[in-house]
């Protein structure tokens, strides 16, 4: 890539050329890159979604290169204790469904601080590894006595790893990739026979139910349905076996990869595919609909966030995911915030790229707030139980779409 981003004029799914662009969100900046000051220059970028009518698959209409997005990451899995509970019963549900003992070989692909690997070492396994691009978090990881690789997964790192591994696992991950068949293909070569490819990934038919589209940002190249995920895997030679709805991110799929062409395809597969058709994922005016509910939570949240302010002054906003940069630079209302509150260290003392709104810890509050918003919604019941102390009422921006 010998420029900062391309136009994608393919699907990287299938190789359709004749994609239909079915999102429009502006300009934006990269959404986790925040700012050390207010005067550093904002890089801007398009932020659209094309749609493949043909394998039904969704992803941005350009390619940023990863190394700007992925290099040094301030996303931090275990801040959330929401998250970190979720990994400690996958890990419980893993190792009671593959009889996983503490020498089976696990590789959890885009590890970040290692979240997904630390309950498994916790329960004795000792074959455990991380990949992690961003150098700070593959840093934590093996501080934490998780050896972690430093490296995209790519066809180079392959020769660093002897062993096969029985559970490969990819959490909010495979989205991440512009390579997504390079990536693909390696986490099923690094697969034992026997063994199962997991992967965690925001469904898109709960981003459209939800019109949840601050999801949309531009580590996010790819947007997927099981009908989506089904097509690609197939065309690689591998099989889906089994799907759950999760909760996690707002909303997410769980599948189940296997190179083994004779095990049994659970019912559920064709129950969430047939509940994907239903609501349209592989009709364009579906898409077309979301686009303009897109349009009309904008309309909504300008006037209800005004008269919020109107009525209690400058607010102060809570949670700097990012998802926020999204929301916050479609929105267009920084006018009416005055700063925004995170739990994550890496992040304080930063700004918001694009609207230039400070981020702080809670001890900036000097008062208990009437309102305070939350951006990182689907944390809501944690951030509002963790912290009672500091405001009367926690609203989710979601609330003020409507």
């Amino acid at each position: 890539m010998s420029k900062n981003f391309y136009y994608l004029k393919k699907c990287r799914c299938c190789g359709n050329k004749e994609l239909k662009k079915i999102v429009d969100l502006g300009k934006q900046p990269l959404a986790n890159n925040l700012k050390h000051s207010k005067h550093q220059k904002n890089e801007l970028y398009p932020l659209e979604i094309n749609y493949c009518e043909v394998c039904h698959n969704c992803q941005l209409s350009i390619c940023v290169n990863p190394s700007k997005l992925f290099k040094n990451y301030l996303y931090l899995s275990s801040v959330s204790k929401t998250l970190k509970s979720h990994f400690r019963k996958a890990t419980k549900k893993y190792i009671n469904l593959f009889n996983l003992n503490k020498n089976s070989s696990i590789i959890d692909v885009g590890s970040n601080d290692g979240i997904g690997l630390y309950p498994f070492k916790t329960r004795g396994f000792k074959n455990l590894l991380g990949i992690e691009p961003a150098s700070n978090l593959s840093e934590i990881s093996n501080k934490r006595g998780i050896k972690t690789l430093n490296f995209f997964l790519e066809n180079k790192l392959l020769n660093k790893i002897n062993k096969k591994a029985d559970l490969v696992l990819a959490s909010n991950v495979f989205a991440h990739s512009h390579n997504l068949k390079g990536m693909a293909k390696n986490m099923l070569y690094l697969l034992k026979n026997s063994g199962t490819l997991i992967i965690e990934v925001q469904h898109l038919l709960k981003t459209l139910q939800e019109v949840t589209f601050d999801n949309i940002y531009h580590e996010h190249y790819n947007y997927w349905s099981l009908i989506s995920l089904n097509y690609f895997f197939k065309n690689l030679g591998a099989i889906i076996y089994k799907a759950e709805k999760i909760a996690t991110h707002g909303g997410s799929i769980r599948i189940y990869v296997t190179k083994n062409k004779k095990i049994k395809i659970q019912k559920n597969i064709l129950k969430i595919i047939d509940e994907e058709k239903n609501f349209g994922l592989d009709k364009l005016n579906s898409y077309k609909l979301f686009s303009k509910n897109i349009k009309l939570a904008k309309n909504n949240v300008k006037k209800n966030i005004k008269k919020i302010a109107k009525d209690n002054g400058k607010l102060i906003f809570y949670g700097a995911p990012a998802k926020a940069t999204t929301a916050l630079n479609f929105y267009k209302i920084s006018k009416y915030v005055d700063y925004i509150i995170e739990d994550n260290k890496l992040k304080q003392g930063m700004f918001i790229p694009g609207i230039n709104l400070p981020i702080y810890s809670k001890k900036k509050l000097d008062k208990k707030e009437n309102i305070i918003i939350v951006l990182a919604w689907n944390f809501l019941n944690e951030i509002k139980n963790n912290n009672k102390s500091i405001a009367k009422k926690f609203i989710s921006i979601k609330e003020l779409e409507n």
